[in-house]
C-alpha cells in the first residue's frame, strides 16, 4: 500500500528516519506506544484447540471480517499460533483432515511499550500480519495486525474519522463522554490533566490512566478525580473501562 509514493510496508528500510517522526515527508506517530493501538484481550475472537472442525468453521463463517484467528489452548493466555481462514477452508477439501495444530503459524510476541513504527518493521521482517501483545508477567494484553495499524495511520494522514459513535463527544451540558480506549496523546490535546503520580505502570489509554490513579478496577458509577476533572465510570465491559463521563470541577 502506497501513500504519495511512500510504501508503509517498507518501514524497516527507513527506521532511523521514522523514529524522528517522518517517513518520505509523511508524519507518523513514531513516539506512540503499541498499547494504544491493540485490540484488547476481551475483544479477541479466538479458536480453542479443543474445538472440532465444524465448530471452527462456524466461528470463521460468523466473522467474515477476519482473515486470521488466534488459536489458543483453553485460555487466550496460552497461544498456540495463528490460523488463516483460507488455509483452514482449503484443508477441509483434503481427503484426510490434517488437524488444527498442523495448520497454525508460529505466533510472535511484542511488549506493549514498543513503538508503532518498530512494530511494523518487526511484522515485515517476520513476514507476519498479526502479533500478540504481552504484559510484564507474560500474559496476553491484546493483539495488533499490520492492516489495523496501517488503517489507523491512514485515517490520521487523511483526517478521516468514523461517523458513528465518536470516541470523544461533548454533551450539551459541557461534559464529555469519552471511550476508555482512546489514546492519552489525544486526551492531552483536549484536556490539561496531571500525570498519575501514584501509578506504578505505564499507561497509554484513558482507561489505563484512570486505573493507575485509582489503583484498582473501578465499578460503574465510581468517580475518579484527575486534576480539575471528575471522571465518572458510566460503562464497564467486564473488567475494562468502556465509557467515561468527564466533567470539569468548578
Amino acid at each position: 500500500m502506497r501513500i504519495k509514493g511512500f510504501n508503509l510496508f517498507s518501514i524497516k528500510k527507513t527506521t532511523p528516519k521514522a523514529e524522528r517522526g517522518t517517513i518520505g515527508g509523511i508524519f507518523l506517530p513514531a513516539y506512540r506506544r503499541l498499547g494504544s493501538s491493540m485490540t484488547h484481550r476481551s475483544d479477541i475472537v479466538w479458536i480453542d484447540t479443543g474445538q472440532k472442525k465444524d465448530e471452527i468453521y462456524r466461528i470463521i463463517k460468523a466473522h467474515p471480517q477476519f482473515s486470521r484467528f488466534p488459536v489458543c489452548s483453553g485460555t487466550v493466555d496460552s497461544v498456540l499460533g495463528v490460523l488463516l481462514s483460507r488455509v483452514f477452508i482449503e484443508s477441509l477439501l483434503e481427503p484426510l483432515w490434517p488437524g488444527l495444530k498442523s495448520l497454525v503459524k508460529k505466533p510472535i510476541y511484542l511488549p506493549e511499550t514498543v513503538t508503532i513504527v518498530k512494530t511494523l518493521s518487526m511484522l515485515e521482517e517476520a513476514g507476519c500480519q498479526m502479533a500478540f501483545i504481552i504484559d510484564e508477567y507474560g500474559g496476553i494484553e491484546g493483539l495488533v495486525t499490520k492492516n489495523g495499524i496501517v488503517e489507523e495511520l491512514l485515517e490520521e494522514i487523511t483526517g478521516e474519522e468514523a461517523d458513528e459513535d465518536p470516541d470523544i463527544f461533548q454533551r450539551d451540558d459541557g461534559s464529555w463522554l469519552i471511550g476508555g480506549q482512546i489514546r492519552m496523546d489525544e486526551i492531552r490535546e483536549q484536556f490539561t490533566i496531571p500525570d498519575a503520580e501514584n501509578g506504578s505502570h505505564e499507561y497509554y489509554t484513558l482507561a489505563g490512566y484512570l486505573l493507575s490513579i485509582n489503583g484498582s478496577i473501578p465499578k460503574t458509577g465510581d468517580k475518579i478525580q484527575a486534576g480539575k476533572y471528575l471522571c465518572e465510570i458510566v460503562d464497564m465491559d467486564g473488567h475494562r473501562i468502556d465509557k467515561v463521563l468527564v466533567k470539569e470541577i468548578i
